[in-house]
């Protein structure tokens, strides 16, 4: 993925296509909240205007008490509001001068809380959008990306939202503004304000295109490590028990400090990219303003009469400098992370379900005679062998059907394809003679009750982890203690203190296998659907208990089909169908009796392929 990206950036990807494609996925009611935004950036850069325009007669008359007997106009409005003198008129026009600058400034905090809530509302929809088309993808493009990548992926939306979108936002803001500033400066001035603001943007274009490789690289490079040292961090914590057994804790370590040290060398050159410009602009404004007084000064009526002319000049700068320097910020900024941009676009790229509301809200698709693989193939790339070859078999409604064969045989992808995560590259498995496929599988999924070999469980409570993915107001507690008895946990989860809302840690750390495994199981029983799928789900159990939840399974009626991948022959005793595979294709079937003629024989079976 990250020569993806490196792809991308070497054949010159701009910031703004990225960021106009970025917009597409904000959902429209934003639309009136931007609108909002700009508004109120042209009603600040006005009164920026003003204020900085109200500071010439201001000036003017501090100078020249003669000021006011030039300008008529003004005059006139200063005595139709009862001025009279001098000192009165000085008093005004300050009084003027200092309310504007306070309405400016309360305009400037109402733009920069309004572009911040703006932002943050967009990196909502975007946090939430992207983590959304990563649930709704499918199980074999899942099994193909590493979980670091993904992870690291959501996360990205809020290094976007802070180094890319809200330095956008505040380079429009800035830019408009200094365009209205610069517009009265020169008015006030046309030679001096050219001039002087020529020379600033010149020293911004010279260091902005001095640094744009390096910035470019370093993009890359902000973000291959910081998935890089995800994926570290994820590594080391979820294998700390054989980190702690192993001594491996400085090989880790070394792998987190050598990303982490290229990252933050990365982040530190684009800092000082950045900040360079202001203090090569701080030395030279000051060289600037020391220059023209040096030349208005020479000019008729010498500096006295140019003292309104510099202020203006003066307090424009003041103004516009900062916003030069948050422009060239947000650039900066804009490119040094333009790859996790990419990296954030690509997750938003990936496609939802049309109809994944409807979808939701179907009815289960129909199952009341059999499930069939008719010449079933499945590889995971074209260029890899088949892991399942030319599979033909015949599941009938409510039969028990084993799966057995060594390790790689292609037990676990025959369930996979059975449940439809994965789609048969050749082939297809039907129910009732429908054919899976992308527009019905959804509705299969209503009928499939899985149980794997290591179970996922939640940092939540017991009720909720048996009740997986139902909101707690919806839990059918009854239902979920019968689902807890039949998988034999009832009488451990009510000696705990909380009995059922005893909350079990992360991925169920404060149980054993077992334990964890029997919850698995219960959660199983809970769904009530059709189709049973046990991928070796006994395997962490004791005989005594194995044998109790297999006696719930055989009580589960005619009615429920179970399909179950065992390493115990024992567990395959209530089977009216074991099938054997080896590489992907079926060598032997028949019932237990028949696979099994020696009762206490010991099989070569699964662990998972």
């Amino acid at each position: 993925m990250v020569t993806e990206f490196e792809m991308m950036a070497g054949e010159g990807a701009g910031i703004l296509p990225m960021l106009k494609r970025l917009y597409l996925y904000v959902p429209s009611r934003r639309i009136g909240h931007g609108a909002g935004v700009l508004c109120l950036m042209v009603v600040g850069a006005f009164a920026e205007l003003v204020a900085i325009g109200a500071v010439v007669p201001f000036l003017a008359l501090i100078a020249d008490p003669n000021f006011l007997a030039r300008q008529h106009l003004l005059w006139r409005v200063l005595n139709r509001i009862g001025v009279a003198s001098y000192s009165d008129a000085v008093v005004v026009l300050a009084s003027v001068f200092c309310a504007l600058a306070i309405i400016s400034a309360c305009l400037r905090i109402a733009l920069a809380w309004a572009s911040q809530k703006y932002v943050f509302c967009l990196g909502y929809d975007l946090g939430v959008a992207l983590y959304e088309r990563m649930l709704f993808q499918s199980y074999e493009w899942h099994t193909a990306k590493n979980s670091s990548m993904i992870i690291s992926g959501v996360s990205k939306v809020q290094i976007v939202l802070n180094q890319s979108m809200l330095p956008a936002l505040q380079c429009v803001t800035s830019l408009t503004v200094a365009t209205f500033i610069m517009a009265g400066l020169i008015y006030i001035d046309p030679f001096i304000a050219l001039v002087s603001f020529s020379l600033f943007g010149a020293i911004y274009v010279s260091v902005s295109y001095a640094s744009r490789r390096r910035l470019k690289a370093n993009s890359r490079i902000i973000a291959k490590t910081s998935t890089d040292r995800l994926k570290v961090i994820q590594e080391g914590l979820g294998g700390i028990r054989d980190v702690i057994i192993d001594e491996a804790q400085p090989v880790f370590l070394a792998k987190f400090s050598s990303l982490d040290s290229e990252l933050r060398d990365a982040q530190a050159t684009n800092a000082l990219i950045a900040a360079v410009p202001r203090f090569v602009i701080e030395g030279a404004g000051m060289v600037i303003i020391a220059l023209l007084a040096l030349y208005l000064n020479r000019q008729p009526g010498g500096l006295t009469s140019a003292l309104p002319v510099l202020g203006a000049i003066a307090l424009g700068a003041q103004r516009l400098l900062p916003l030069l320097q948050q422009i060239y910020l947000g650039w900066t900024s804009m490119q040094g992370n333009s790859v996790l941009l990419h990296d954030v676009l690509q997750l938003l790229g990936r496609p939802l379900p049309v109809d994944r509301e409807h979808s939701r809200n179907a009815p289960p698709l129909p199952f009341t005679k059999q499930i069939r693989f008719d010449q079933v193939a499945f590889r995971y790339a074209s260029a890899l062998p088949p892991v399942i070859d030319n599979l033909d078999l015949v599941i009938p409604k409510g039969s028990r059907v084993g799966l057995v064969g060594k390790t790689g045989s292609g037990k676990t992808t025959t369930v996979d394809l059975l449940m439809g995560l994965l789609m048969p590259t050749a082939g297809c498995v039907t129910i009732d003679g429908v054919p899976l496929n992308a527009d019905n599988i959804s509705r299969w999924y209503k009928q499939i009750a899985h149980v794997p070999q290591s179970i996922y469980l939640s940092d939540t409570t017991i009720v909720e982890n048996i009740a997986f993915g139902v909101k707690r107001q919806s839990i059918d507690f009854e239902r979920a203690r019968r689902a807890a008895e039949h998988a034999d946990i009832a009488s451990f989860i009510l000696q705990q203190p909380d009995g059922f809302d005893t909350v079990i840690g992360e991925r169920g750390v404060r149980l054993s296998g077992g334990q964890r495994q029997r919850i698995g199981i219960a959660r199983a029983l809970y769904k009530q659907s059709s189709v049973l799928i046990l991928d070796e789900a006994t395997s962490a159990l004791d005989d005594q208990t194995e044998l109790s939840i297999m006696n719930s399974v055989a009580r589960l009626g005619a009615d429920i089909t179970v399909i179950m991948i065992a390493h115990r022959t024992s567990t395959l005793r209530q089977c009216d169908l074991v099938v054997e595979l080896r590489s992907g294709a079926i060598v032997r079937r028949g019932t237990y009796e028949e696979m099994f003629p020696e009762t206490g024989q010991a099989v070569v079976v699964a662990a998972r392929s």
